[in-house]
C-alpha cells in the first residue's frame, strides 16, 4: 500500500511540474480557453479538457469580446509580429510568429503560432492555429 501512495505522489507532482511548465497561453485575455491535445488541420483538432494541458496540448484558443480586445496590445503582449493577413467575407484572420511560443505550424511556407480571427460577433484567439470553428 505504501508503495501505492508513493506512485500517486509522484504522479501528482509530476502533473503539477507539467502544468506549471504548460501554463494557458491566453490566460491575460480570457478566463477560459479551449485546450486540443490532437494535432490537426485547420478543420481538426480534438477538444479535450484539463487532461491534455499536463499531457501536452498541441492547441489551444479562447473566444473574446470584440469591445475588450487590441490587436496591439496582443501583439506587444507575445512580441509578435503579423505574416499574413486573410479576408474571407465578414471574417479577418491575422496569422502571427511569436518567440514566445514554442509551437508553431507552416501556413503558405511560413511558421504561424498566434492566429487571431476577427468574426462579425467576436475575436477568436488560436495557438498555433484556431482549429474548428470561428
Amino acid at each position: 500500500m505504501k508503495k501505492l501512495y508513493i506512485l500517486m505522489a509522484g504522479l501528482i507532482l509530476a502533473s503539477a511540474m507539467m502544468l506549471v511548465n504548460n501554463p494557458p497561453i491566453f490566460s491575460k485575455f480570457s478566463e477560459v480557453s479551449e485546450v486540443y491535445c490532437t494535432d490537426g488541420s485547420f478543420d481538426g483538432g480534438k477538444l479535450y479538457a484539463a487532461f491534455s494541458v499536463v499531457n501536452g496540448k498541441c492547441g489551444e484558443s479562447s473566444r473574446l469580446d470584440k469591445k475588450n480586445f487590441s490587436l496591439e496590445e496582443c501583439i506587444k503582449y507575445f512580441g509578435a509580429e503579423i505574416i499574413i493577413t486573410e479576408k474571407i467575407g465578414d471574417l479577418v484572420s491575422i496569422y502571427l510568429y511569436s518567440p514566445a511560443i514554442r509551437r508553431f505550424k507552416t501556413v503558405k511556407g511560413k511558421k504561424v503560432n498566434l492566429h487571431v480571427a476577427f468574426t462579425e460577433d467576436c475575436v477568436v484567439m488560436g495557438s498555433p492555429v484556431i482549429y474548428g470553428s470561428y
